[in-house]
C-alpha cells in the first residue's frame, strides 16, 4: 500500500520527478519546449500556480501553489502526456519516469524562498553553467517578462528583481535541499550543512562546541534539511547518541 502524501497547510509543494533508472527524459530542446507547453496547459486546466521550475537532464523540479488540492491530477496530466509524446516521437517504450512523483510540503515563507533558491541553482550546483544564463529554468522570467511562472509572490517577498537576483546568486547560504525520497548525496549534504551552521553563527567544526540547547537546534535543522544521522555525525564530529537524542528532543 502506498503511503499517503503529506498535505501542505499552505498549498505550496516542491515536486521532483526523475527518469526511470536515471535515464535522460529530454533528448533535445523540442522535448523541453513540449514539457513546458504541457505545464502551461495543465496549469490553466487545474488552476495551478507555478512559482518556480527547472528542467535538468534526467529530472525536473517544480514549485507549485496547489490552492484547489489538485496536485495529483495536475502531475498525472503533465507526466502522462509527456511520456506519451516522448514515446511516440522517439519510438521508445517502457516507463519513462521512476514511479510516482515526490512532493515536499513547503510550510513557511522562509522555506519557500530557500526552495526557490535551491531549484534555480540546480544547474550551477551541478556544474553545468551559471544560474543566470541557464535557459531551462524560471530564472529569466523573474528578471524579465513572466509567462509560465507566477513571480509575484516571491518578488513581493524579496522586494523586486534586483533583490531577487542577489538572493539567488548567494547560493552558498541556501539551507534547503530535497532529493525526492532519497538521502542527500554527501557533497550536497556538506553544502547544506555549511549553510545551516552559518545561519546559527558557527562553522561545522564549531557545532560540537556549542552548548547543548544551541547544538541540538543545529542538529535538528540539519535533520529537517534532509541529512542522515550518519552525515550529521561525520560532518559535525558528534556521536550518534547525541544526534539521536537531539532529534528526539531529549
Amino acid at each position: 500500500m502506498r503511503t499517503a502524501r503529506k498535505r501542505s497547510e499552505t498549498g505550496f509543494y516542491h515536486v521532483v520527478n526523475r527518469g526511470n533508472n536515471k535515464q535522460a527524459i529530454f533528448k533535445d530542446d523540442a522535448d523541453r519546449l513540449k514539457f513546458l507547453d504541457l505545464l502551461d496547459r495543465a496549469k490553466r486546466e487545474f488552476g495551478m500556480r507555478i512559482v518556480a521550475w527547472c528542467l535538468m537532464g534526467n529530472h525536473v523540479h517544480l514549485l507549485l501553489d496547489d490552492a484547489d488540492d489538485r496536485l495529483s491530477d495536475f502531475m498525472h496530466k503533465v507526466l502522462g502526456g509527456y511520456a506519451s509524446y516522448l514515446n511516440a516521437r522517439h519510438g521508445r517504450g517502457g516507463h519513462l519516469f521512476q514511479g510516482r512523483f515526490f512532493s515536499d510540503p513547503i510550510e513557511s515563507d522562509e522555506r519557500l524562498l530557500e526552495c526557490v533558491r535551491y531549484i534555480l541553482n540546480n544547474p550551477a550546483n551541478a556544474g553545468i553553467c551559471s544560474t543566470n544564463v541557464y535557459r531551462w529554468s524560471s530564472y529569466s522570467e523573474y528578471v524579465g517578462e513572466p509567462s509560465l511562472t507566477d513571480t509575484s509572490t516571491v518578488l513581493d517577498m524579496l522586494g523586486g528583481t534586483e533583490q531577487f537576483a542577489s538572493f539567488i546568486a548567494d547560493r552558498d547560504r541556501c539551507t534547503y535541499a530535497f532529493e525526492g525520497g532519497r538521502y542527500l548525496p554527501d557533497d550536497e549534504a556538506r553544502r547544506l550543512a555549511v549553510a545551516v551552521a552559518g545561519r546559527f553563527g558557527t562553522s561545522l567544526d564549531g557545532v560540537r562546541t556549542l552548548r547543548a540547547p544551541a547544538r541540538n537546534d543545529v542538529i535538528r535543522a540539519l535533520s529537517a534539511g534532509g541529512l542522515s544521522y550518519r552525515q550529521i555525525e561525520s560532518l559535525c564530529g558528534i556521536s550518534s547518541s547525541v544526534v539521536g537524542r537531539a532529534i528526539a528532543g531529549k
